[in-house]
């Protein structure tokens, strides 16, 4: 019918919708809409996301950001945006270089952009990694969503961005001793990011409500006090450098793991000692959990945990005591030899414990076997039935 009658078949929806529309499309295509007429030129220049994704195959995508970047810039003005998401691309000149990436984050933000998403495109093996600006200075930015990317200095600062709430860094190569921001509500370090293996990376976000921090390479970071912490969910994979070459905890080979440990401080759990959710996963080679519970800590708001079988019945005993209000305990593993196969400290076992707030305890395991029972009949003990 709009066809027929020689009309704008959009023409009739109302800007808010079309801005809606735009928002999801990559910056070449929201671009091309201005030739239809001048509404849609309007309505690209103050649409509120930027998308610069491409598909397609490697040279055009790395052609086409290139091409895209100074004339988008231009022709959009100084329109607000509220999100802008970008693959960099290296520079065809001068070489392996990203001033074009630079200048779309520098654009971001001059615009007032309260969420930037930056990855480094898989261009091609050779290529160097993008190393993200760490001069981020933004009264407007409230998350940062960093994938791919280096993130090259000595202290990672967020002071230039005051109301920072999200911050998720996924496949990066962490090379900082200390990472802050006073607002920070929300962190993730998640899938193979790469961190320091000499010096423990110090993680200060007083204002922290949720925390992620599994399979990465390189040192435990060192969590300074959170006192406003809700949920964590900590794994310690293969990665973790806190772990002992001879699966004891301690051994004669002082380029181990187990001599990275500090000698006068816990690393995670007084961090974590706030949170009324946890969820302690690792292997049980990782021994950090354990070490981290001689200093112990007191789960002082803890109602729900998690834990694997990385723990021994003697530090399941040892986190029951020092959790006075815990609800609901989960206990998962596949085998139970590094649950129970402990030697010494009974007496840690046999001293008074009380879980008067205790309501369930889960056990997910693969069978009941022997190992099971002995966990089943010790918790009995302390008069804390499973379910």
């Amino acid at each position: 019918m709009a066809a027929a009658s020689d009309r704008d078949s959009f023409g009739d929806l109302p800007d808010e919708l079309l801005w809606r529309v735009l928002s999801f499309l990559p910056a070449d295509d929201a671009l091309q809409t201005c030739v239809l007429d001048t509404r849609w030129r309007d309505l690209w220049r103050h649409a509120t996301s930027l998308l610069f994704v491409f598909d397609g195959p490697t040279f055009p995508r790395y052609s086409r950001f290139e091409q895209l970047v100074k004339p988008v810039i231009h022709l959009r003005g100084n329109s607000l945006l509220v999100r802008c998401e970008i693959d960099t691309y290296p520079d065809d000149e001068p070489e392996d270089t990203f001033t074009n990436t630079r200048l779309l984050i520098d654009y971001a933000l001059a615009c007032k952009a309260e969420e930037l998403v930056v990855r480094a495109a898989d261009v091609k093996y050779d290529q160097p990694v993008f190393d993200v600006p760490l001069s981020l200075i933004s009264q407007h930015l409230k998350t940062i969503h960093l994938e791919r990317v280096n993130l090259d200095c000595s202290d990672l600062k967020f002071s230039g961005c005051p109301v920072l709430q999200d911050l998720t860094i996924q496949f990066c190569n962490i090379h900082a001793r200390k990472m802050s921001s006073k607002s920070l509500k929300r962190l993730f370090i998640i899938d193979c990011c790469s961190l320091p293996d000499i010096v423990r990376l110090r993680i200060c976000a007083p204002s922290l409500i949720s925390l992620q921090l599994e399979v990465f390479e390189g040192l435990t970071p060192f969590l300074e006090n959170m006192p406003l912490l809700e949920t964590a969910h900590v794994n310690l994979d293969g990665g973790c450098h806190d772990h002992c070459r001879s699966n004891r905890g301690v051994c004669d080979n002082f380029v181990c793991g187990c001599h990275t440990y500090p000698v006068k401080e816990g690393v995670l759990l007084n961090g974590l000692s706030n949170a009324a959710k946890l969820d302690l996963i690792a292997l049980p080679k990782m021994f950090l959990y354990r070490w981290d519970l001689k200093w112990c800590p007191v789960f002082g708001k803890l109602k729900t945990l998690l834990i694997n079988k990385c723990f021994t019945a003697i530090d399941l005993v040892c986190i029951l005591q020092h959790s006075p209000v815990l609800e609901m305990l989960t206990l998962r593993f596949d085998n139970t030899e590094n649950i129970v196969g402990a030697t010494g400290a009974q007496e840690t076992i046999e001293q008074p414990l009380t879980c008067a707030c205790l309501k369930f305890v889960h056990i997910e395991c693969e069978k009941v076997d022997e190992g099971v029972r002995e966990i089943l009949n010790m918790l009995g003990r302390f008069g804390i039935l499973p379910n």
